[in-house]
């Protein structure tokens, strides 16, 4: 498989790496490869679904980042996707791309302006 190349007004950016594709079949059986997501790839799907609305931008996520039998596919077309399809790229989109954390958040620190204002005292 070739390794795709973007470009942004002309300059190249990093190449996708084709072993961070998950390759699926679909309940339709059609064939479906998703890709790792980017930043940039949340802009255009947030542009794309023209909403704030996040199922809107996910479905929109979903043809940034996933190709049907090895074509791309616009937002709209997924609007037209049998259901078991779109919930399972939905599924393969948001659980992909968005892992649990692998560790807990730290505290939050205490807020220092306490202390400032205890030594004007």
């Amino acid at each position: 498989m070739a390794v795709d190349t973007f470009s942004v007004n002309g300059v190249p950016i990093s190449p996708i790496d084709p072993a961070a594709e998950r390759a699926i079949v679909l309940p339709s059986g059609r064939r479906a490869t998703i890709r790792r997501g980017f930043g940039r790839d949340l802009m255009r799907a947030q542009r794309a679904a023209q909403s704030a609305e996040p199922a809107a931008i996910i479905f929109a996520l979903i043809a940034e980042l996933a190709k049907i039998d090895g074509a791309p596919f616009l937002y709209e077309d997924v609007l037209g996707m049998d259901l078991a399809d779109v919930m399972m790229l939905q599924e393969e989109v948001v659980g992909g791309n968005f892992p649990a954390a692998a560790s807990p958040t730290p505290p939050f620190s205490p807020d220092s302006s306490a202390s400032v204002s205890d030594s004007r005292n």
